[in-house]
């Protein structure tokens, strides 16, 4: 399952498109779709619950063979699924998540979306896990669907006119928003993204920091210090390359502690490498002229 901690290239060629003008799909296909055995689907099954999340989130999508609409560049979008199942008997929710990844033809540039949700299963007789599961997959494709809208709705404003979006009443509008100024590298983005590191959900918080390290700005590094704490090494591993892109004074005071302090030999050699870069990319002070 790709991620968006990722970092894209997120050049966005739209024409002017609003919500009175629908952004046009001309192809849907499965990059991945684990778990299908959960509910039982063929790939053809997921391609129609995506379809039709996003014709009700405002796409219009082209049939075979239909002509595209004058003016439009018709996406074409690649999903990745993953279904975990609900485990009634631990009192485990079973999970979904979706990534859509968008590109455009001609156009070397594409964005991507998460959707990811959880539901309970009401018994472990298997219709009520299989329901849940189907529940938990709509939710993540109308959630990332809504988001996709969003951001190719919000793509074309100019700084001063998305900032405000990151406090929309519309929780895609507000995730578009925030995306897209982070890759702006506009401080608007900063606030939002920093309360997000407090969540427990590692997917949420890769996710956040993937954000963080487009944003480049050095204000979140504490935060993004204390949120490694009490993580796997795995994730810790992520942090500390996340804070080696980012830069500044304080990411490379505390890879230095962790480069030669850290009981983990592998995060300590992970630190010491992500050191090693940032200090490549420091620019080298001009030298004095000799007297």
């Amino acid at each position: 399952m790709r991620l968006l901690v990722a970092a894209l290239g997120f050049g966005l060629a739209v024409s002017a498109c609003s919500r009175a003008e629908k952004p046009v799909v001309s192809k849907v296909e499965i990059d991945t779709f684990e778990g299908r055995e959960i509910v039982g689907w063929e790939a053809g099954q997921l391609v129609g619950r995506l379809e039709a999340a996003l014709q009700r989130a405002g796409f219009t999508l082209l049939v075979d063979g239909a002509p595209v609409p004058k003016g439009a560049r018709p996406w074409r979008i690649a999903i990745a699924a993953r279904i975990d199942e609900p485990d009634p008997q631990a009192e485990a929710p079973g999970s979904a998540m979706v990534v859509l990844s968008f590109k455009q033809k001609g156009d070397p540039d594409r964005f991507e979306v998460e959707g990811g949700e959880q539901t309970r299963a009401a018994s472990n007789e298997i219709e009520a896990v299989q329901a849940a599961a189907v529940k938990a997959l709509d939710l993540s494709l109308a959630e990332a669907a809504a988001e996709a809208r969003a951001t190719i709705d919000l793509a074309r404003l100019p700084d001063d006119a998305l900032a405000p979006k990151v406090s929309d009443a519309d929780v895609a509008v507000r995730a578009a928003a925030v995306r897209l100024l982070a890759r702006r590298q506009h401080p608007a983005a900063l606030p939002a993204l920093l309360e997000r590191l407090a969540s427990d959900d590692l997917t949420v918080l890769r996710r956040t920091i993937g954000l963080l390290v487009d944003l480049k700005d050095p204000r979140a590094v504490p935060q993004i210090i204390e949120a490694s704490r009490a993580k796997n090494p795995i994730v810790q591993r992520e942090i500390v390359f996340a804070l080696a892109a980012i830069g500044g004074d304080e990411a490379e005071a505390y890879l230095d502690v962790v480069a030669t302090g850290s009981d983990d030999e592998l995060i300590k050699a992970s630190a010491e490498k992500a050191l090693s870069e940032l200090r490549q990319k420091k620019p080298t002070p001009p030298r004095k002229p000799s007297p």
